[in-house]
């Protein structure tokens, strides 16, 4: 299950997951973004917070969202998404498009453990 908020003062997006998290949880959820004027049209940023879950896919499948993200390049291109995570198999799979996301569409994505240093990034210019 996943809940989407906005924060319109810190023009951020909170994005968060519980439990299992299937591939398939994740791409409604992009397609929820995707049609939000906040994130297409006024550019705020992403926070995903993933702690207390656990990603129900393998390493391998991140190619589908490769493909994805690549897709949607053009939205993505300028944004950070800063991901929370307390897992070490989620971290690992987040931690993979650190700089991968950066040098290929521009998406900037760092991994934290605490919600207060992720804002705190995503709220650098």
């Amino acid at each position: 299950m996943y809940k989407i908020a906005v924060d319109h003062k810190l023009e951020i997006i909170f994005y968060s997951h519980s439990g299992r998290i299937p591939r398939r949880e994740i791409g409604d959820a992009w397609a929820e973004l995707l049609l939000m004027d906040e994130f297409v049209k006024l550019k705020y940023n992403l926070l995903s917070d993933y702690r207390n879950s656990e990603f129900d896919f393998a390493v391998d499948d991140t190619d589908m969202v490769w493909e994805y993200f690549y897709s949607i390049r053009e939205i993505l291109k300028g944004k950070k998404e800063a991901v929370l995570t307390d897992s070490p198999l989620t971290t690992a799979i987040s931690s993979l498009f650190e700089n991968d996301a950066y040098n290929k569409i521009g998406f900037d994505v760092k991994v934290f453990t605490t919600e207060k240093s992720a804002i705190k990034w995503l709220e650098k210019v």
